[in-house]
């Protein structure tokens, strides 16, 4: 799949990282450009769900986008500020003034790594005053600090990272250059995200395996093991785990007496799988006043997470409280506990869809739902026999669902598919692009 990256920075910013993007012919950059920090909200809220991952221009607004919780820290990353981006600044300052400087202030990147880049070079005669980024800090408080060192002639040039600073000390007269991440850094955080794009589908698409292991109280084992009471029972708990199949689009196998597996994937899995899984516990408590015990697998293979399931109910000791076991991959085990309040969240709908969805006789947690399950399973188009399947209904429903979305330019038409049976074929939609 064809990863997609959101840029959000200011203008000058945007054409420098669109430059370095040209050499990813495999990525698809998606460009937001702003005039004032606010705007990012605005971004994200509409479009955050467009892309795999987002590529801020640096701290500034990508801490901005985290303090909102407009994204999460899984979803963006920006390039950071290395010795050659301070380096080539302060080489064209030098060029640009004709004299070679040794006391300047510079603003954004830490004391420890500015240090670094200092003794590394044997650069210490060089005479600076830093102001480490710090969140909440307003630009007026780096203006004063730049202008207070240089109109008391402790520096001869300034050098900010931030965009509002360059703009307010150039127009005092004050020598000030800024500084941006270098081509290098740009390059790399750009293959860093896409490589963070391709694992989060990978893993999406690992192998779960939900081990539910009912056990016998010392009394029932007494009795007739055998007993139709004790099938009876294996039928109410297999009736419950359908039900929690049937949400994770997975299938139930009984793997022995009082043993059974459902099999999935692990994008499937989310905290309304974990809430359902606790309910059944509790239920077959209740219903059967037998203990259940829970182990999760995750695995490459089949077998590997099968296996790990079966790891897990080694481990699985006896908790007065509900709790489901996970063993990773790497057989790192992990305990979940039940929480007395467990909510599922979905894509949240932008504001360029609100309007379009007033149209339509559609809830925004139905448009909501879809747009979570494209992004999940990364699929940019998608029939009504997906959604069909995403939402547990009939096709017909499906069908009548994209009907309302296309009416009211939600999505749009981008082809057929032909099923291989007789018949028209079915038609394939993806969702329209808004605007900024």
């Amino acid at each position: 799949m064809k990863t997609t990256i959101g840029v959000i920075a200011p203008h000058d910013s945007l054409e420098r990282i669109m430059y370095v993007a040209k050499e990813f012919e495999d990525i698809t950059f998606v460009p937001h450009a702003y005039n004032q920090l606010e705007e990012v909200r605005t971004i994200l809220t509409n479009h955050r769900y467009e892309v795999d991952q987002w590529l801020f221009s640096g701290v500034l607004n990508h801490t901005y986008a985290m303090e909102n919780k407009l994204i999460t820290e899984q979803e963006g990353a920006f390039p950071p500020l290395h010795g050659s981006s301070f380096f080539g600044i302060l080489l064209e300052a030098q060029l640009a003034i004709n004299k070679v400087c040794r006391r300047f202030s510079i603003d954004t990147i830490a004391d420890e790594e500015f240090e670094k880049i200092l003794s590394f070079y044997q650069l210490e005669n060089l005479s600076y005053y830093n102001h480490p980024f710090e969140s909440g800090k307003s630009s007026e408080e780096l203006i004063e600090f730049h202008a207070d060192l240089f109109n008391e002639r402790k520096t001869e040039v300034v050098i900010t990272s931030i965009k509002d600073v360059y703009e307010t000390l150039k127009s005092q007269n004050i020598p000030v250059f800024r500084v941006t991440p270098s081509y290098l850094s740009i390059k790399m955080i750009i293959q860093f995200l896409e490589e963070r794009a391709q694992s989060k589908l990978y893993r999406n698409s690992q192998v779960a395996v939900i081990g539910c292991r009912v056990e016998m109280s010392p009394n029932q084992l007494d009795e007739n093991y055998y007993s139709f009471k004790t099938k009876y029972q294996e039928l109410d708990v297999r009736r419950q785990l359908l039900a929690i199949a049937e949400k994770t689009n997975g299938s139930v196998m009984q793997m022995g007496d009082g043993l059974f597996f459902i099999f999935t994937t692990r994008g499937e899995l989310s905290a309304e799988s974990d809430s359902d899984i606790f309910t059944l516990i509790e239920e077959i408590r209740m219903q059967t006043n037998l203990q259940a015990k829970v182990s999760v697998g995750y695995g490459e293979t089949v077998l590997q997470a099968e296996q790990n399931v079966r790891l897990g109910f080694r481990h699985i000791k006896e908790y007065e409280k509900p709790v489901i076991l996970v063993v990773d991959e790497d057989q790192s085990i992990s305990l979940k506990e039940q929480r007395k309040e467990i909510n599922y969240q979905t894509s949240e709908v932008g504001s360029a869809w609100k309007e379009r969805i007033k149209q339509a006789h559609l809830s925004p947690g139905v448009i909501s739902k879809i747009a979570a399950y494209s992004k999940q399973y990364g699929r940019d188009r998608f029939s009504s026999q997906d959604l069909a399947r995403w939402l547990k209904s009939s096709e017909r429903n499906g069908r009548r669902i994209l009907t309302e979305m296309e009416r009211a330019g939600i999505v749009e038409q981008a082809g057929e598919s032909q099923s291989g049976e007789r018949g028209r074929p079915r038609k394939v939609y993806q969702f329209v692009t808004g605007e900024s």
